[in-house]
């Protein structure tokens, strides 16, 4: 088989090409990527010298070659394109919104932090009158004193602390209905501080004090504790749930103890003091024994508080043979209940003897 002749012209194009493409890489090598993101190459002085720092490897010339950026480097994230069209962010000390600013916000216009503007290009309606602000700084002159404050309002409303006259149109016992004990009290005293003569005539006239507001305060109280008891046969009514009802009660009956003596005592009025002693002292009998001990120690205060201003009144007080024969007879009885009432009858005894 013949070999066909071979072709010069053929030949020669054939090793053009191969040379051509022999020296793609050398360029390339000779590329370097500018700010932009384009390929510099080599560019040629007057002198024929080329411009340019030579790197080991590569040259960096001024040159560009259109070459696309998606070969340098992959296309930024949508949230990058986002940050990068911001901006450098600002941080204003004060800020209002800007009207420029939402005027320029098109379709194309990039995404800014608003900037401070004035307040005739605001697009927000402001508060008519500025905000008050709290300065907290010295309590005195928060809350000053009512000298100062009458300096400050001179023309302020002054109240009127004139009281009405009286005008009544009935007797002078309705009148004196309507008045307070400190009032009644008040009366009294300037009527014999104008006339001293009338005390002995209103000490002559002065009447015992009536027992029965007392006692009937304690008969309800008595009757409020057994109420809050347990009506069921089936339960007891002195064990630790049924004391848990009436404790309330208790606490309201001796309180009412405590404030009737004293109110007596301070009168100094002794035979009442103790027509009450022996009064209340059956009511604080008649009150639960409850099975715990510790319950009880409502009724042991009742009994010794009693105890307490008997002694006051046996002491203080003026009395004849016939009256300490009567407190002796029913302080007997008294004993068994609080042993604090063994004193009074040994004093009464004593008293007696005396006589």
């Amino acid at each position: 088989m013949e070999t066909p002749p071979r072709d010069e012209h053929t030949l020669t194009e054939r090793r053009t090409t191969r040379s051509a493409l022999a020296e793609i890489p050398v360029r390339l090598d000779m590329l370097s990527v500018n700010e932009n993101g384009r390929f510099t190459t080599p560019t040629h002085s007057a002198d024929g010298e080329m411009n340019g720092t030579h790197i080991p490897g590569r040259w960096h010339m001024n040159v560009s070659i259109n070459v696309p950026s998606s070969l340098v480097s992959p296309s930024p994230s949508p949230d990058e394109q986002v940050i990068q069209q911001r901006g450098r962010r600002r941080m204003p000390v004060t800020w209002s919104p800007d009207v420029d600013a939402h005027k320029q916000n098109g379709p194309t216009a990039p995404n800014r932090t608003p900037v401070k503007g004035s307040p005739a290009k605001s697009s927000i309606v402001l508060r008519s009158t500025p905000r008050k602000r709290l300065l907290l700084s010295d309590p005195k002159e928060l809350f000053g004193t009512p000298e100062k404050i009458r300096k400050m309002s001179p023309n302020s409303k002054k109240v009127s602390s004139d009281k009405y006259p009286p005008n009544c149109t009935g007797t002078i016992d309705m009148a004196l209905q309507a008045l307070s004990p400190e009032q009644l009290i008040g009366v009294m005293k300037n009527i014999i501080d104008s006339h001293p003569e009338l005390e002995e005539e209103v000490w002559e006239k002065l009447p015992s004090p009536d027992m029965r507001p007392f006692e009937e305060r304690l008969s309800d109280l008595k009757k409020n504790i057994f109420k809050s008891l347990p009506s069921s046969r089936l339960t007891s009514k002195t064990d630790s749930p049924a004391y848990s009802r009436a404790a309330t009660h208790l606490s309201a009956f001796k309180k009412c103890v405590f404030d009737q003596s004293r109110q007596l005592v301070s009168s100094q009025n002794w035979n009442c003091v103790m027509e009450y002693v022996l009064m209340a002292w059956m009511y604080v009998r008649l009150t639960p024994l409850w099975d715990n001990p510790p319950h009880n120690t409502t009724r042991r205060q009742c009994f010794r508080h009693l105890a307490a201003q008997c002694m006051t009144a046996l002491k203080k007080g003026t009395w004849t043979e016939k009256q300490c024969e009567v407190l002796e007879d029913k302080l007997g009885g008294m004993v068994p209940d609080c042993e604090d009432v063994q004193m009074c009858l040994k004093y009464v005894i004593a008293l007696k003897k005396k006589l």
